[in-house]
């Protein structure tokens, strides 16, 4: 991978292109962060940046503060890449930003159902998922999840302790997801519909029970542990 540089966004020039670069992401859908929102927000704190290789935007990252649990956040509401490990470097990042600025915590949503993520947030990340959240959005029109129900794990990355590695709980529960649900979803759409089905019946009431997830297994499964 070439070198990155990454930079915070001030300007409305800077949000225009962030907008635009992230409605390339999300072709097909409804424009996912306006660019006079963004700056109206970066005004009053908010947190965006992108990554260049060379002067090529690849990758873009845009979040707001909020309070989740009685505690400062920063909650990502979207993170967008075409280049292989730029979206990891735009999380660093904003782990470095989100602690400069005296966070507790940095939360995300994310869909369940692809597994690349999973195991990006999970193993890559060391954030934990607290919460279930079905059909969040909506159901959504852009080209990456068209005709499909927007479930989404709720997660929360910890800025205040170092990641510990626990031992996995006795009573965790597996859950497998698909290979690649993305192109699931364009070849069948109904046995994608099939995974969200089964996915959230046994995910939900879970999760609505205080058990998380904090990791995979064998890279295919969510190993979902019960409250401590």
């Amino acid at each position: 991978m070439s070198s990155l540089r990454i930079s915070q966004v001030s300007e409305i020039e800077e949000m225009e292109a962030v907008s635009a670069f992230l409605c390339k992401v999300w072709a097909g859908g409804p424009e996912v962060v306006p660019f006079d929102l963004g700056i109206a927000v970066i005004h009053v704190g908010a947190y965006c940046s992108a990554a260049y290789a060379g002067d090529e935007m690849v990758a873009a990252s845009f979040g707001f503060r909020g309070v989740y649990n009685n505690k400062q956040v920063l909650h990502s509401h979207v993170t967008g890449s075409f280049q292989a490990g730029a979206g990891y470097a735009l999380k660093q990042h904003q782990y470095a930003w989100a602690k400069s600025e005296g966070l507790s915590g940095i939360t995300w949503s994310f869909d369940p159902l692809v597994r690349r993520n999973c195991v990006f947030n999970f193993d890559k990340l060391g954030a934990t998922a607290v919460e279930y959240l079905p059909n969040f959005y909506g159901t959504m029109t852009d080209e990456i999840n068209a005709g499909d129900d927007s479930d989404r794990l709720f997660v929360y990355w910890d800025l205040t302790q170092k990641s510990e590695t626990s031992e996995v709980s006795p009573n965790a529960v597996s859950i497998e997801v698909p290979e690649d649900i993305e192109a699931l979803r364009k070849s069948d759409l109904n046995a994608a519909k099939e995974w969200r089905s089964k996915t959230r019946q046994k995910l939900e009431p879970l999760m609505a029970d205080g058990w998380t997830v904090k990791r995979m297994q064998d890279r295919t499964h969510l190993l979902v542990e019960p409250p401590k």
